[in-house]
């Protein structure tokens, strides 16, 4: 094992380190959910300034929701750098989440 390993291997011992690598795992299905839910109440694409993005996790889990294909972002209008609505398939994960209890924890 290398320094680095025994390093991270030790920090992920901690509380701290517990929640930022739960942060990492679930606040992009949060974000898919914010943006799920105002996509089929309003029908149109959801602008950058509606989304709860909180430093760095917040742009990373929306870059991540791209990446995967789970988001689509559009230019936005007079309001909002980009707008955003969910892929077919980000619906179909968003509904295993409601279906699986996901947002009710």
């Amino acid at each position: 094992m290398t320094a680095i390993d025994d390093f991270a291997t030790l920090l992920e011992t901690t509380e701290v380190m517990r929640q930022v690598l739960r942060s990492v795992r679930e606040e992009p299905a949060y974000l898919l959910r914010d943006i799920c839910r105002d996509h089929q109440r309003t029908g149109l694409a959801v602008p950058d300034h509606c989304l709860q993005l909180i430093g760095y996790m917040g742009g990373a889990a929306l870059k991540a929701l791209l990446a995967a294909g789970l988001i689509r972002q559009h230019s936005g209008g007079r309001l909002s750098l980009y707008t955003y609505e969910p892929t077919e398939k980000g619906l179909e994960q968003y509904k295993k989440f409601e279906a699986d209890g996901f947002y009710r924890r």
